[in-house]
């Protein structure tokens, strides 16, 4: 599901770095407006100069909830950062890993699960050499921002006409097959593999895959869930 250096043209590598840019963004401006709480100049002023210096420029301050979101996303990020380095056979070679997306932005939220998803794909291209650099915009449209974002909204209105264990599956399984669909597509306009040829295959792997997503992802929110409520 990474894509490496070279598989892409140059035009679309850099289309998919300047879309994944712009939503980051927005997503970065969104969590902010959760996680930060405007305060008045009086308010700042009777709080003292250390809060104003945080304040300063914006008036926002960090809130209690906010700090709470923050160790939330750490706390994701570390354990979808572990879960993906562990590989799952399909068949004939072929193997699978787990994306996360949908178990960060359900615990999360679409944005702040976004975020954590992109955190999690720079690290992994930068220091471990998983996905290239020059496709890391790719990636993260691929698997944060339709991984995760996009498919956090099929868990939500799912989970209002059924009930939300299938939602969180049905979300998460679509998150897989929905990630390597943008992935074939971007390979195969780049000229490196026919469409024809590139799609069918990861479409019949990644189906089976998304399975496997389904589950671990169900598994992972209940106990995710678990850890909150005995804090």
């Amino acid at each position: 599901m990474h894509i490496p250096d070279g598989f892409l043209d140059p035009k679309i590598s850099a289309g998919m770095m300047g879309a994944a840019a712009m939503a980051l963004g927005y997503c970065f401006s969104k969590l902010k407006a959760a996680v930060t709480a405007v305060v008045s100049q009086h308010a700042l002023a009777v709080a003292g100069k250390g809060v104003q210096s945080i304040a300063s420029g914006g008036r926002r301050v960090l809130t209690k909830l906010g700090e709470q979101k923050i160790y939330q996303m750490g706390m994701t990020a570390s354990l979808i950062f572990a879960a993906q380095m562990f590989n799952f056979p399909i068949s004939s070679g072929t193997s699978g890993h787990l994306i996360g997306g949908v178990f960060a932005s359900v615990i999360l939220g679409p944005f702040a699960g976004a975020i954590v998803i992109a955190s999690v794909l720079l690290v992994q291209s930068f220091f471990f050499a998983d996905g290239g650099l020059l496709a890391l915009g790719a990636n993260i449209i691929n698997m944060a921002v339709l991984g995760s974002l996009v498919c956090y909204y099929i868990y939500y209105y799912l989970k209002k006409i059924a009930p939300e264990v299938v939602a969180i599956m049905a979300a998460a399984w679509t998150s897989v097959v929905l990630a390597a669909l943008a992935c074939s597509l971007q390979i195969g306009f780049s000229g490196t593999i026919a469409l024809s040829e590139i799609i069918p295959a990861m479409m019949r792997v990644h189906m089976v895959i998304g399975i496997a997503e389904a589950l671990i992802t169900l598994a992972l929110v209940n106990v995710f869930r678990s850890m909150l409520k005995e804090e």
